[in-house]
């Protein structure tokens, strides 16, 4: 693959204010930073609002990486059989084939940035809020996303102990 993003070698350059946000699952929204296509493939930044005790099914990639970079909030963090905590300025390194997930802890909003590499996969997420969940499994398996359980839970202990 290619690493050559452009042949003028200009910067690419992503304005918080300039994102355009997209429903995902109820409550969450996302925006693409960095849209693979801009980079030649070789990767792609999107940015996620989670609403509290959410997050996705237990999933892997088969053909890409997948890096986590936490920017407000805690998270709970499932990773190849293992569970940990991950705050603010923590980043997730997840390899390809490895079933990983997350939830936001609560009480409020917390904020994550993704990094796939390689990218080609930044059309799954605009389309998620478009697709009933019945037909989530299907679409996830078109963009190398394989869904094997459901999302990560917590407690109602817990939901108190984080605020809420």
């Amino acid at each position: 693959m290619s690493t050559e993003f452009s042949k003028n070698k200009v910067a690419i350059v992503s304005q918080g204010e300039d994102l355009n946000w997209f429903d995902t699952m109820p409550g969450e929204q996302m925006a693409i930073r960095v849209h693979s296509r801009d980079v030649a493939g070789a990767f792609s930044i999107i940015e996620a609002r989670v609403p509290p005790f959410s997050g996705p099914p237990l999933h892997y990639h088969k053909d890409r990486e997948e890096i986590f970079e936490v920017l407000e909030g805690r998270f709970r963090f499932h990773c190849a059989g293992e569970e940990f905590e991950a705050g603010p300025g923590t980043s997730v390194v997840v390899p390809r084939n490895s079933i990983h997930g997350w939830v936001n802890l609560g009480p409020g909003v917390a904020r994550l940035l993704f990094t796939f590499v390689p990218g080609d996969i930044d059309e799954f997420f605009p389309q998620i809020g478009q697709t009933p969940p019945e037909g989530w499994t299907d679409l996830a398996y078109q963009y190398d996303t394989w869904i094997v359980g459901e999302p990560l839970s917590i407690s109602k202990d817990e939901q108190h102990s984080h605020g809420q």
